[in-house]
């Protein structure tokens, strides 16, 4: 039975408040099942024997432990890896096993069962950053609140990446999810170099239909690439004219959630699952 649109999105509301937490439970227990928790935390470990056995050199001086951009470079791959490969896993185990059925059948609104997936990987990845805080919390010389402060900049690229392969693995399957999450994380990080530096409008070789083409590319697609990279030029004070590179990426790949989200809708609206 179709609902009409007031219907649907008061029933969606209900929804979310009464039955999220059970979903972000249970998620949590198949997350568990998985083992993707002893991935994700087994970073915290590399990080305090690092603490203990690493040294790195500022400046000329030699100092003991991890630096603050190792920190942020680490957490940040490996938050990226586990979101796009649990995201994908969890709907794809779901989808093989027919479990999804018993869900909805309580009933559940679909845009409601996908939230409790994302919603639980990003509060996982949550406890995670704050566990490599007080980790790095326990060694440095000063509280590095610009860790926390960055990573949250960083939830842009980290809300993206949920909601991407979400929609991918809802609309095709797990290994396309995987392929085109890292993909265009590779390609825009390649964008985001070649553009920024100055690369395309140097070359001879490249016409300029191609550099143009090259260019639109670059600020039309989602700048992951971009955030990542300027993210961790904040961190570390390094640069030169934050006015006109990060605010962009990060409104754009907002405003690119706000997309997928819409899409996300629009197909659990119409699809049958």
């Amino acid at each position: 039975m179709n609902r009409q649109p007031t219907q649907s999105f008061s029933f969606f509301v209900s929804s979310l408040f009464r039955q999220l937490p059970i979903l972000v439970r249970l998620t949590f227990l198949q997350v568990v099942r998985r083992k993707a928790l002893f991935f994700l935390f087994s970073l915290l470990g590399f990080f305090l024997l690092g603490e203990w056995f690493c040294t790195s050199s500022v400046e000329d001086k030699i100092l003991k432990g991890v630096s603050n951009g190792a920190y942020f470079t680490l957490s940040s791959l490996w938050i990226t890896v586990f979101l796009v490969m649990m995201t994908s896993d969890l709907l794809r185990q779901d989808l093989d096993s027919q479990i999804h059925t018993l869900w909805l059948s309580r009933p559940l609104d679909l845009l409601t069962y996908l939230a409790g997936k994302g919603i639980t990987l990003l509060l996982l990845v949550i406890l995670f950053l704050l566990g490599a805080f007080a980790v790095h919390s326990a060694f440095a010389p000063d509280i590095p609140w610009e860790f926390l402060t960055y990573q949250g900049v960083m939830f842009l690229a980290y809300g993206f990446l949920v909601v991407f392969a979400l929609l991918l693995t809802l609309t095709a399957n797990q290994t396309i999810s995987v392929l085109f999450s890292f993909g265009l994380l590779l390609g825009t990080a390649i964008l985001d170099f070649i553009v920024y530096n100055g690369i395309v409008d140097g070359s001879r070789e490249l016409a300029e239909a191609q550099k143009l083409f090259v260019k639109i590319s670059y600020w039309i697609l989602p700048q992951l690439g971009t955030v990542y990279f300027h993210s961790g030029r904040l961190l570390e004070g390094n640069v030169e004219d934050p006015q006109s590179y990060g605010p962009y990426s990060f409104l754009q790949v907002g405003a690119w959630i706000l997309v997928l989200k819409l899409a996300l809708i629009g197909t659990s609206r119409r699809k049958e699952i």
